[in-house]
C-alpha cells in the first residue's frame, strides 16, 4: 500500500536511517540491522571452504557474524541451518583487532626464514583453537619452530580437537580473511594464501568436525591456488562459493531485490517514530526475537513490490514516461562495474547523495528524491574509494587517464602512463607500504609490466573491452575520473 499517511516523513527517515547505516562497517554494524541475504547463504554451508567476494561485497561481515554468537543464531534462523548453532568459530587471521595472529613484520620475518606458509598456518590455527602445547609460547617464531621440530604434532592435534568436538557434538570452524593485507608484495600474499588453501584441505580431507573457511577475493584465489598441489586445486575449486548483490544482465532482477530489500530492512530498522510508520503502512512485518523487525517476503524478493515502494520515494519514471526509464533500475544501472557487480555502501552512497541534493537542488519536488539527483549521484564516487581501499595502486593507475575519451586504445593509455611515470610512482608506492609497520594492501601482480596492470584493471572491472578492442570504462569510475563519453554522465572536474 502507498505511503500516504501524513505522519510518515521519508525525507527524515531516510536521512537518519541512512546515516546511521553508513556510520558502521563490517566490524561494528549493530544487531538490529544485520541483514541476510538469500544468495549468500551458500557462504555459510561448512563445505563451502572457500567465499570469494570482491571489495565490499561482505566477506569481513561474515567472518564476523560467524565469529559473533548472536549474529551467528541470526543466520542460523533465518537461513534455516541450525548447525550453526552447534558452531564454534576462531579467527585464525583476520580484520578483528583483538585476535591472536601474526602481525605483518611478524609474517614478513617468517617467511623470509623461508617458513612454509602451510606450517605457518597450521600454527596459527592450532593456537587459536587453544592446543597447550603451542598457547604455553610467547612468540610466533617460537610456535612455528616448535611444530617444525614435531611434525606429528598436526595429526595428533587434530585428532584430540575431533574427538573432543564430537564430545561436545559441536563443529569447529577455523576463519581466515583481510587476506589482501598480509603482504604488499602481491607474489608473497598469495604464497601465504596458499598456505591458508592447503591447511583447509587438510581438515577437510582428514576430520569431520573441524572446518576452514577462506574469506579471499577471486583474484587473489586464482593466484593462491597455484600454491597448492594440483590434485586439490580442484578439490578447492568445487568448494568454492561467492558472495554478489548483484552480477547480472540488463534484464534479471537478481541482486536488485537483495539491494532495495537491504534499504527496507535499514528503514524498517532504525529507531524512530518514522520507522514505526513506515512499518505500519507496508505491512506486514514481524520482530524476532533480537528485536529486529523482518520485512514480508514481497518487501525483500519481489521487484514489482519494490519497485511499488520506492516510487514513492522517487516517482516511477526518470522523465515523463517509460521511454525515459525506470527510477527502480537507474541506481543498479549506473552503479556497476563492468563485471556487472554492485555492491551495498555505494548504493546507500548514493542515495543518500540523491537525497541531500534534491534538497538543495529542488526544495519544492514532492518525494524524497528527484529522478535528475538520482541519476547525477554516481558521482559519489563510493565503489571508486571501496575499490581503493582494497587496491591502492588502482589510483594512481587511473588518475593520469583524466580529461579522456572512451573507449580509448590501449595504446593511448600505456603512452599517458608512460609520459606520467606510472612504473616508477608504482615502485615507490610498493617500497613505502614494504616499510609499513601496519598492514598494507597488496599491490599489482607485476607492477613492472603495463600490459599485465591493464589486464588486471579488466579482471576488476574497472575497465571492458569493446568488440572494436578499444578499452571502455563504466560510469561508476569513469566519472569519478574525469574522463568523457558522448552520452554519459558529464565528467566532474576533480578526481578521486
Amino acid at each position: 500500500m502507498p505511503l500516504t499517511r501524513p505522519a510518515i516523513d521519508l525525507r527524515t527517515l531516510m536521512r537518519d536511517a541512512l546515516s546511521s547505516a553508513l556510520a558502521t562497517d563490517a566490524l561494528t554494524l549493530p544487531t538490529s540491522l544485520m541483514y541476510t541475504p538469500g544468495v549468500h547463504r551458500p557462504a555459510l554451508y561448512m563445505q563451502s571452504t572457500v567465499v570469494r567476494g570482491r571489495p565490499g561485497e561482505g566477506k569481513t561481515f561474515w567472518a564476523r557474524a560467524l565469529m559473533d554468537p548472536q549474529l551467528r543464531a541470526i543466520a542460523a534462523r533465518e537461513y534455516r541451518m541450525p548447525r550453526l548453532e552447534r558452531t564454534e568459530a576462531v579467527t585464525a587471521f583476520g580484520a578483528r583487532p583483538d585476535a591472536d595472529q601474526p602481525t605483518a613484520g611478524e609474517l614478513r620475518a617468517l617467511t623470509g626464514w623461508g617458513v612454509s606458509p602451510t606450517v605457518l598456518w597450521s600454527a596459527v590455527a592450532l593456537t587459536a583453537l587453544g592446543v597447550p602445547d603451542l598457547t604455553a609460547f610467547a612468540t610466533w617464531t617460537e610456535r612455528v619452530d616448535w611444530l617444525t621440530r614435531n611434525p606429528g604434532a598436526v595429526d595428533r592435534s587434530l585428532a584430540e580437537l575431533e574427538t573432543a568436538a564430537r564430545g561436545e557434538d559441536t563443529v569447529r570452524l577455523v576463519l581466515f580473511d583481510a587476506l589482501d593485507q598480509l603482504h604488499p608484495d602481491r607474489v608473497l600474499a598469495e604464497h601465504l594464501a596458499s598456505g591458508m588453501l592447503n591447511l583447509a584441505v587438510t581438515l577437510s580431507r582428514r576430520t569431520t568436525r573441524l572446518h576452514a573457511k577462506v574469506f579471499i577475493r577471486p583474484d587473489m584465489f586464482g593466484g593462491a591456488l597455484t600454491g597448492v598441489p594440483r590434485p586439490d586445486r580442484g578439490f578447492l575449486t568445487g568448494r568454492a562459493t561467492d558472495l554478489s548483490w548483484g552480477r547480472y544482465d540488463w534484464q534479471s532482477r537478481i541482486g536488485r531485490t537483495e539491494l532495495y530489500g537491504l534499504l527496507i530492512h535499514l528503514l524498517g530498522n532504525h529507531g524512530s517514530a518514522e520507522a514505526a510508520a513506515f512499518r505500519a503502512a507496508w505491512p506486514t512485518w514481524e520482530e524476532d526475537q533480537d528485536g529486529r523487525f523482518l520485512a514480508s517476503s514481497g518487501l525483500n524478493d519481489d521487484p514489482k513490490i519494490q519497485e511499488e515502494f520506492f516510487s514513492t520515494l522517487a516517482g516511477r519514471f526518470m522523465g515523463t514516461n517509460a521511454r525515459t526509464g525506470y527510477t527502480y533500475n537507474c541506481l543498479p544501472n549506473r552503479l556497476q562495474d563492468a563485471l556487472g557487480t554492485i555492491t551495498p555502501r555505494p548504493f546507500l552512497t548514493a542515495l543518500a547523495t540523491a537525497l541531500e541534493d534534491t534538497g538543495h537542488n529542488h526544495p519544492g519536488h514532492d518525494r524524497p528524491l528527484h529522478p535528475d539527483d538520482l541519476r547525477n549521484s554516481v558521482r559519489c564516487g563510493a565503489r571508486a574509494d571501496e575499490l581503493h581501499r582494497a587496491s591502492p595502486w588502482v589510483r594512481l593507475a587511473l588518475q593520469p587517464l583524466a580529461g579522456q575519451q572512451v573507449p580509448i586504445w590501449e595504446e593511448d593509455v600505456f603512452a599517458l602512463w608512460q609520459r606520467n611515470s606510472l612504473l616508477d610512482r608504482l615502485q615507490e608506492s610498493l617500497l613505502k607500504s614494504g616499510t609499513d609497520t601496519g598492514r598494507a594492501r597488496i599491490g599489482p601482480r607485476n607492477p613492472a609490466d603495463l600490459p599485465q596492470l591493464l589486464e588486471q584493471l579488466v579482471d576488476a572491472g574497472v575497465m571492458s573491452r569493446r568488440t572494436s578492442g578499444q578499452l571502455d570504462m563504466p560510469d561508476v569510475y569513469r566519472v569519478v575520473y574525469g574522463l568523457g563519453r558522448r552520452g554519459g554522465v558529464n565528467r566532474t572536474a576533480t578526481t578521486a
